[in-house]
């Protein structure tokens, strides 16, 4: 969570300006430079120039702290006390944002001072909760809670509801920060009740993401996931990013730990597109390094190599902007002050260097003299073998270069194959999609058009245009992202990784996978289900998800043959579908016979070839059957088909035992 901070506020100006991360935008800073024109009386032009240096101060913090020493200025001049406490406090906030905590320190314990002489306690509990956003953020959580314990005690004395809100939400963070996990579910409890109240979205969806943070950490991974969906809502409410980020890392961590692998890297990835969209540096190599570790376990290296150098590029831009704060925090003068010193040590250091070489350069030349006189002697020696060395490394470097040329070639028309048939697959949604693209913008154009004139009616017609065009376009680009999932699929390499496994047993689990899946899709399905397994098919060395991957196709395209036929109205007809196995000599043979539409004999040939289907337009890839050919292959076997239209459809694995 990002630490919230207040400003400084004028208790007759507004109650509150409210935390960093949820900063309301109500006036804009060029409304604020048009207001102080405007302005009368000076005491009135101090508070707006702290006003606009606070929405100056996260962007532009070289300009927020003109302003803000414009301000103290401004006010010391009037003795006007509050003002002057007001703008040191800002200062104290820009040098926060800028990494400059002994200043930030510095200014605010002065506000505070100045806020008890003259006992303002909405300012003094203002200063405390800055105070303890400066220790939190230096990673001392047990200084920056006794700070946020006295602001809260303050807020609710004065019913600052949302103040007390911000400092119940921080002493939860700081506790989980310490893993006194049962302290920090105590005040996020309480902040989480009290915005329920109040109704503060923005601080109701970080506090749901911090008991995810909190829940997780207690290994309670049910009441983690069901905060983080729940806060979810609320953060994209007030389209917090940088909470949404920390959210959806949760639960990616969450689905990592319970090997729920596809969850995992959804919302992994999902984050990670939020932040780098955000720009969120800090995020950006959370997340990064995190799917590297994901995919370093799947041994997955060139997605891992990705990441990784993703987290490195973010890491580079993290210490390029600390140096950069590191360089705003400082005076002109001092840094004038600070290279004179760096230019006298580094050329003391130079001198130093410079003796030390000339002695030990004559050391060196000494030490070379006889080392010279005895390489002369081996290399005489070694002279005739270093020629046939050369030789030989020169015939293999011939030799590579044929095998990596061979290999190029063999690559490169796999590539046109595959790239005619992604071609032909993806062409036809995409043409969908640019095409009611085309349309909308028409739509888009005639509905501003009859808003000008006044006719709504028709622009409402238009509108509906619009929403049908859009689900259409959803629609066939979900087509086109299942199509590219399925290549995916069909070129990923898994570790390779054989062990025991008894297929009888894969094949009983993924039929009964492949059944619950239909059904979720379609609860009316019925079917009869026969398995007739060999007893006698001992384990076998397979590669365990790629078998199961492969009898899942199988089973869904004979549940999907099944189902179209029962859809033609004939009340006589029962689905059925039989698995067996059989134990041969030295081959185990498989099949999967189902009665449904069977297979045209005219597209028997081509069943198994890449991007070819039976199925309709968006309801299948032609991926499936290619990739248990590959699988059958690869693991020394074959699969072959045996069809009569209209009557059944029995797929064979042969693999050897």
């Amino acid at each position: 969570m990002q630490k919230p901070r207040l400003a400084f506020a004028f208790s007759f100006l507004i109650a509150v300006i409210p935390c960093k991360i949820v900063k309301a935008q109500s006036i804009k800073a060029s409304n604020l430079q048009r207001v102080l024109r405007q302005k009368t009386t000076d005491t009135a032009r101090a508070i707006d120039l702290v006003a606009l240096s606070y929405e100056y101060e996260n962007y532009k913090p070289d300009s927020a702290l003109l302003l803000a020493e414009e301000s103290l200025a401004l006010a010391e001049k009037l003795s006007y006390t509050r003002g002057v406490n007001a703008a040191t406090n800002m200062i104290g906030l820009i040098f926060m944002t800028t990494g400059n905590y002994p200043k930030a320190l510095q200014y605010l314990l002065g506000s505070l001072h100045g806020s008890q002489a003259v006992s303002d306690q909405h300012a003094i509990a203002v200063a405390m909760q800055n105070i303890g956003s400066v220790y939190s953020s230096q990673g001392d959580y047990r200084q920056a809670i006794s700070y946020q314990l006295q602001s809260l005690e303050i807020n609710n004395r004065q019913s600052a509801s949302r103040n007390a809100a911000i400092a119940l939400l921080d002493l939860g963070d700081d506790y989980e920060k310490l893993d006194r996990l049962d302290s920090a579910l105590h005040y996020t409890r309480k902040c989480y009740q009290l915005v329920l109240t109040t109704g503060d979205t923005d601080l109701a969806g970080i506090a749901l993401n911090n008991f995810g943070n909190i829940y997780s950490k207690m290994g309670n991974r049910q009441l983690a996931m069901s905060s983080y969906y729940e806060g979810i809502g609320y953060l994209r409410i007030v389209d917090d990013q940088d909470d949404l980020c920390e959210s959806y890392l949760g639960l990616a961590k969450l689905f990592r730990s319970a090997d729920k692998s596809d969850s995992c890297l959804f919302y992994a990835k999902h984050a990670f597109q939020i932040a780098s969209g955000a720009g969120f540096t800090d995020e950006i190599m959370k997340i990064a390094n995190f799917l590297t570790g994901y995919y370093q376990d799947r041994r997955v290296m060139d997605s891992a190599f990705a990441y990784q150098s993703a987290a490195n590029v973010a890491k580079d831009s993290l210490y390029s902007q600390e140096k950069a704060r590191q360089i705003l925090s400082m005076g002109f003068d001092e840094r004038i002050r600070e290279r004179q010193s760096e230019e006298q040590t580094a050329r003391e250091r130079a001198q130093l260097k410079q003796n030390f070489l000339i002695g030990g350069l004559a050391l060196v030349l000494i030490v070379a003299f006889f080392l010279y006189r005895s390489n002369q002697q081996k290399f005489r020696a070694n002279k005739s073998l270093s020629v046939e060395k050369k030789k030989a490394e020169a015939a293999l470097v011939e030799l590579k270069a044929a095998q990596t040329q061979l290999i190029y070639t063999e690559k490169m028309a796999s590539l046109g194959e595959m790239t005619t048939g992604i071609a032909h697959e993806i062409q036809n949604p995409l043409n969908f999609v640019n095409n009611f693209s085309d349309l909308n913008e028409e739509l888009i154009d005639e509905m501003l058009r009859e808003i000008d004139s006044g006719d709504f009616t028709t622009a409402k017609g238009h509108a509906n245009d619009l929403k049908k065009n859009l689900e259409k376009i959803g629609h066939h680009g979900r087509r086109a992202d299942a199509i590219v999932k399925a290549m995916l699929q069909h070129s990923r390499t898994g570790s390779g990784q054989r062990d025991l496994a008894n297929l009888n047993t894969i094949a009983q689990e993924y039929l009964k996978l492949a059944y619950l899946g239909f059904r979720a899709k379609d609860n009316s399905f019925q079917v009869l289900l026969e398995t007739d397994f060999d007893p006698e098919i001992q384990d076998m060395r397979v590669v365990s998800n790629d078998i199961g991957r492969m009898f899942m196709n199988l089973f869904n395209n004979a549940f999907y043959a099944v189902n179209e036929k029962r859809k033609l109205g004939n009340l006589a007809y029962r689905a059925a579908i039989i698995v067996s196995s059989t134990k041969k000599i030295d081959r185990v043979l498989f099949s999967v016979k189902d009665n449904g539409t069977g297979i045209p004999t005219s597209v028997l040939p081509k069943i198994f070839q890449p991007f070819f289907t039976t199925k309709p337009t968006g309801q299948g890839t032609g991926l499936g059957l290619s990739l248990c050919y590959d699988i059958a292959k690869a693991h020394g076997g074959e699969i072959y088909v045996e069809s009569q239209e209209g009557e059944f459809s029995d797929f064979v694995l042969n693999l050897p035992a």
